[in-house]
């Protein structure tokens, strides 16, 4: 697996990386198909806020932490990924989409490629623009995709009609889904 240490208003070095690098490797144990994992450290109000975002078998996995220092920051976005893999890999066992401890490669899940990212804020303005590239899914994966990047919304196309759908998650804890009309 690839990983990636980047730090804003923060020195990334070597015992950082090792660290990330060697934490991060573990998980291959509950999950084989580990691709590449992205690991960005920053300095927020006093803290150290970070951010991991890995791709697995076409899946993306997201989670952050905040802690005093780098390394509680981290160990708190360690537990959440681990509990992320943990029960991604639980839903496959029980829909019978393993063999062998790994994920079928037929299933086709969504991976986010932001390509043009705006840092910039301004009240009331638009702050930032996210291109992906939109794969065919069922419904059932794109709730699985979007419960594992805890948003509360995604946008994914639609294996069976082709178009593109929005599921979201409603505050009772159901879902629902917006079919546009063209």
């Amino acid at each position: 697996m690839e990983v990636v240490v980047r730090g804003k208003n923060i020195g990334v070095d070597d015992l950082m990386r090792d660290y990330v690098t060697k934490k991060l490797s573990k998980l291959d144990k509950f999950f084989h198909k580990l691709i590449d994992a992205t690991v960005v450290f920053s300095l927020v109000r006093g803290r150290i806020k970070s951010e991991v975002t890995m791709t697995a078998s076409g899946i993306v996995l997201r989670a952050e932490g905040e802690g005093p220092d780098w390394r509680t920051s981290f160990e708190t976005v360690d537990d959440k990924l681990e509990r992320q893999v943990k029960r991604y890999k639980e839903k496959l066992a029980r829909r019978g989409a393993l063999k062998s401890g790994e994920a079928l490669s037929a299933i086709e899940i969504n991976e986010i490629l932001p390509q043009i990212e705006s840092e910039e804020k301004i009240p009331g303005k638009l702050v930032r623009t996210k291109e992906f590239i939109l794969r065919p899914m069922t419904v059932e994966d794109a709730i699985l995709q979007m419960e594992l990047l805890s948003h509360s919304f995604f946008v994914y196309k639609d294996m069976d009609n082709n178009k593109v759908q929005i599921l979201y998650k409603r505050n009772d804890g159901d879902y629902g889904l917006i079919d546009p009309v063209y």
